[in-house]
């Protein structure tokens, strides 16, 4: 992380957790990020391109209805059902005592206003337009996939919670609400976890007639599935279990896949060909399953950095180099982001960064809407922004274009 720098700051009233964090893709412009801290507070960060060429943040407070007084939010998720336009849909779950032995929980979803115009598709347009679901259970992982559908997949929500299941909620249209189903219907892979699932990761491939399915749970418990999409059935299950709660999952190409212009998506997908790993955080290791879809779980590797006693809260993938290889970053108790890239096959931590408190989340995302990523880290106590140099993407950018001239002149 030698070429990020810092672009902004700012505290958090009260902290937040591992499911505090979530970004909200634009198809127009900048991307967001929203952040909420366990004491209702949620807070917008975007940024702006001002006319000199600079950047200026801004962080205000949404001000999202049905969250009462002394409700405590547990985890914040959000996604654009739009591929053309911003429709953001926004997820929380919140939980509130009301004695001893009383206590509700909701999964509170925010959609568009009522009626045509920008100004109703705003974030704080949205923030006002609530559907309750009620909840049985106290929630975890609040996270969101797809049903894949011969004329347009659906965008459904899947909850962890605490009797050990992880629960669908789908839209239901005729009702103009939200409704839970028969989660074994259309995940499988769900069925008898008989333990509360703390991260759930979902890969689809082969144009979403398959997908690859990472769970992991409390206690110890890791659960790979790959699965038919289609005709819904498990191909294949491998499953693991370790000494310490595994704090999160992930499935990635070791490739940086980048979404194809709109001009290019009839042409065959690459993400076929693509290898996939998965990433498996415990609280005493870090380990890469390598292909998974060739090799299984059977070929595995341990990242090692130089705190041996290191505990892994949260991870993300992302190109943090711009190598066009995905790197790993691990958020710590430590209060460290380490970085891990796989140099000639061998996975090897290049850098990392102290911050001011435990990491509780990392986010990769374009704030700016230049087209490169900013890096968001969230810890105990505050949000930090960090952005690349603006020196070394210029020297990347005029390196591939001078590849590009010379591919150019060669083919002439």
């Amino acid at each position: 992380m030698e070429n990020i720098v810092d672009l902004h700051w700012f505290p958090l009233v009260s902290q937040g957790n591992i499911y505090s964090l979530t970004k909200l893709t634009s198809t127009k412009g900048p991307n967001k990020v929203l952040v909420a801290s366990l004491k209702r507070k949620i807070y917008l960060c975007e940024c702006h391109q001002l006319s000199n060429h600079r950047i200026k943040p801004l962080i205000k407070e949404l001000l999202f209805t049905y969250i009462p007084s002394g409700a405590e939010i547990v985890s914040v998720d959000a996604y654009n059902k739009s591929n053309e336009e911003d429709e953001f849909v926004i997820g929380i779950t919140i939980m509130k005592y009301n004695s001893e032995t009383s206590i509700e929980r909701y999964l509170n979803i925010y959609t568009e206003g009522a009626g045509d115009g920008e100004e109703n598709n705003s974030i704080e347009a949205i923030a006002q337009n609530c559907l309750m679901v009620e909840l049985t259970y106290t929630p975890y992982h609040l996270y969101h996939t797809v049903i894949p559908h011969s004329t347009e997949n659906e965008i459904v929500w899947l909850i962890s919670g605490d009797d050990a299941k992880v629960h669908i909620i789908r839209e239901d249209e005729t009702s103009h609400g939200y409704m839970e189903s028969e989660i074994e219907q259309y995940f499988p892979e769900f069925n008898e976890l008989n333990s509360i699932a703390l991260w759930i990761d979902i890969y689809y491939y082969d144009d979403y007639k398959r997908r690859v399915t990472v769970i992991g749970c409390e206690c110890g418990l890791v659960r790979v599935s790959d699965v038919d999409a289609i005709k819904v059935e498990i191909n294949r299950n491998w499953t693991l279990r370790y000494d310490n709660p595994v704090s999160s999952v992930r499935i990635f190409p070791q490739r940086n896949i980048i979404k194809k212009p709109w001009s290019l998506e009839k042409t065959p997908s690459d993400d076929v060909k693509a290898k996939l790993n998965i990433l498996v955080n415990t609280a005493s290791n870090s380990i890469v399953f390598e292909d998974i879809l060739s090799k299984g779980l059977e070929k595995d590797v341990v990242l090692r950095s130089n705190n041996a006693t290191a505990c892994v809260l949260c991870s993300c993938i992302a190109d943090i180099n711009m190598d066009n290889q995905n790197e790993i970053l691990l958020g710590t108790y430590e209060r460290e982001v380490l970085v891990f890239a796989n140099n000639n096959g061998i996975w090897e931590m290049t850098s990392k960064k102290l911050f001011d408190a435990p990491i509780h989340s990392i986010c990769y995302t374009d704030l700016t809407g230049d087209g490169v990523n900013e890096l968001v880290v969230m810890t105990q106590r505050s949000v930090h922004i960090l952005m690349h140099d603006s020196n070394k993407i210029q020297e990347i950018w005029i390196e591939r274009f001078r590849k590009i001239i010379a591919k150019k002149k060669e083919n002439e």
